[in-house]
């Protein structure tokens, strides 16, 4: 039995055409996903095409059109007292901007034992050392227990975010954009603690980013996002060597050769004709054919279905590279 099923995930928002008419859009349309114990997976995406929003859905945070979540067999959203509160602590997130998570007003100390307090995991006398250790597990020292976020760096803010998130012991970790933010020698820190983490507790984690090199770093399968569709999918050193859906290799070709500076990067834009935010989201078709180069007529008229390229790897394109 998988850790983590979803089936055909939708999540929809009401909004405006070019036009000023109200229509509802699918931020997330039909994803399906499966995670394994101790598997780390990748979402990667350019901005808007759904990935933090999936990574909520998954967890129940946001509410779904259409769609099912299993954690361990059992569909989320019957879960009710008892029951909730065990996924609860089974499946955590830590959020792309940690100041904007904590409570200012809270020092460290006072928000882990406030986790501990809810969901009873420790008794008064006991939380002191269990948060020494929470502490000690994500590389701060015990006596920052009695400062606030705001004195703390956004590295430390992050590794207190991920400390948050292990007080509850659980199975899955939603990262959003957890390194995004951070300079690139903290980035690594934060990268190498989060590996190590779910691989001495055998912790699934499910890693939203849109920069491949971390993705790559981190995650034994990705997940290959646009406009709310699943494009590409497989195991991470595949797919990023060699990526059969053209929007795969957008990407890559997007990121700077650290081998090559005198070189620039290639511009998405020259390549494909059209700036991200140009194609509108369509129900019929393949999403991304509107910027790609290689679209023929079918691309327009009917939406592809996965093709398995080897096991494990998937990808929806009817001309695929």
């Amino acid at each position: 039995m998988s850790l983590l099923e979803a089936k055909g995930i939708t999540v929809r928002y009401r909004g405006h055409d070019d036009k000023g008419h109200r229509h509802l859009w699918a931020a997330v349309d039909g994803v399906n996903l499966v995670v394994e114990e101790g598997e780390r997976v990748g979402i990667v995406g350019e901005s808007g095409s759904g990935k933090t929003t999936l990574g909520k859905a998954l967890l129940g945070i946001e509410p779904m059109a259409d769609g099912q979540v299993l954690f361990r067999g059992q569909n989320i959203h019957e879960f009710k007292g008892a029951s909730l509160e065990s996924f609860r602590r089974g499946a955590q997130m830590i959020f792309q901007d940690p100041l904007g998570s904590l409570n200012p007003r809270m020092t460290i100390g006072a928000a882990l034992n406030e986790v501990l307090s809810v969901h009873r995991l420790a008794t008064r006398m006991e939380r002191p050392e269990r948060i020494k250790t929470l502490l000690h597990q994500v590389g701060l020292d015990a006596g920052y227990t009695r400062r606030y976020p705001h004195e703390f760096s956004g590295g430390q803010r992050q590794r207190i975010g991920i400390a948050r998130a292990l007080a509850l012991g659980p199975s899955l970790l939603v990262a959003d954009e957890p390194v995004s933010a951070l300079d690139v020698s903290v980035q690594a820190q934060i990268l190498n603690l989060i590996r190590d983490l779910s691989e001495e507790r055998r912790m699934a984690v499910l890693l939203v980013a849109h920069d491949l090199a971390v993705v790559n770093y981190v995650c034994h399968r990705v997940l290959i996002m646009y406009q709310g569709r699943v494009v590409e999918e497989g195991p991470t050193r595949a797919v990023f060597g060699r990526p059969r859906h053209p929007y795969t290799q957008l990407l890559k070709s997007a990121v700077p050769d650290p081998d090559d500076f005198a070189s620039p990067p290639a511009n998405p834009e020259s390549q494909n004709g059209l700036p991200s935010s140009a194609p509108a989201r369509h129900s019929v078709g393949c999403s991304f054919a509107p910027r790609c180069l290689h679209a023929k007529k079918q691309c327009f008229l009917e939406h592809p279905e996965p093709r398995e390229e080897s096991p494990g790897w998937y990808v929806r394109c009817h001309f695929r590279l």
